[in-house]
């Protein structure tokens, strides 16, 4: 911790708190995530460990790069990843940008996440406040926290190995129903497609397709398809939100390639 300057809070999330610091050994400005060990459970250090070892194994330009990762003197987690300053997918959306730009910003989603899917991951909580644009147009998928890896890797904390299997976890509004059933076996890339299409149907629209407050409220909605927006790029979306998976596109990639016909 010697080798970094912490300043200001600019972030802040149920999985940590997000710092300016300074890289003294390289001279630079960098993005620091740091999470008490005081008040977190396994579980969430354990998620705290994927965020920052997932997107590290995915070098990519649309997915945020790690460079460090470990534990204060006191324990606390900690890791440090690229300073991206611009605005959130969330914010453009609030901010009422023109929809050929937020299509453009949906598009690089999708092409980082079928790079991940390609690789084997799962990132599973795919919505506009994860994703960021930065000041040169740059756009960056972010918060991997529940994100699957491929069979076979491992996460380690204090306790040793740990699954988050079975865990009903996401956002309410871009989560799909095998999600929000706790349905494990069946999630898969057309689990993240749902996301991409509950985006691209808030593009087109202005809304999410499946409003709820709670997951009470949600369960109830997740065999109804919403009111579809007009044209090829509706119809992509009402069939990214298919309440079974197999009616998606199977993987990101191939609704990149949709994206870009239905344009």
């Amino acid at each position: 911790m010697d080798r970094y300057e912490i300043g200001p809070v600019i972030g802040r999330g149920a999985g940590g708190v997000i710092h300016r610091a300074r890289d003294h050994d390289l001279a630079r400005d960098v993005a620091m995530k740091l999470l008490s060990r005081e008040g977190s459970s396994p579980s969430e250090r354990v998620r705290f460990v994927v965020e920052a070892q997932v997107p590290a194994q995915l070098e990519h330009p649309n997915i945020i790069p790690v460079h460090d990762v470990g534990k204060t003197a006191d324990g606390d987690l900690f890791y440090v990843m690229k300073l991206v300053e611009g605005d959130t997918l969330k914010q453009l959306l609030a901010d009422d940008r023109p929809e050929h730009e937020l299509l453009d910003v949906l598009y690089g989603v999708a092409k980082g996440i079928a790079f991940a899917h390609h690789r084997g991951f799962l990132h599973r909580d795919l919505k506009p406040s994860n994703v960021m644009v930065g000041a040169f147009g740059e756009v960056l998928v972010l918060d991997w926290g529940l994100a699957r890896a491929p069979q076979g890797a491992t996460v380690r904390d204090d306790a040793g190995p740990m699954s988050l299997d079975g865990d009903v976890m996401g956002t309410l509004g871009y989560m799909a129903p095998e999600q929000a059933l706790g349905e494990v076996k069946r999630q898969g890339p057309a689990t993240d497609v749902h996301a991409l299409g509950a985006m691209l149907h808030e593009i087109l629209t202005g809304a999410p397709p499946r409003p709820a407050r709670t997951l009470v409220e949600l369960i109830p909605q997740l065999n109804r398809l919403p009111a579809p927006a007009s044209g090829p790029l509706g119809a992509l979306a009402l069939r990214c939100l298919a309440p079974d998976p197999l009616a998606r596109p199977r993987d990101a990639g191939e609704f990149e390639a949709l994206l870009d016909l239905s344009r």
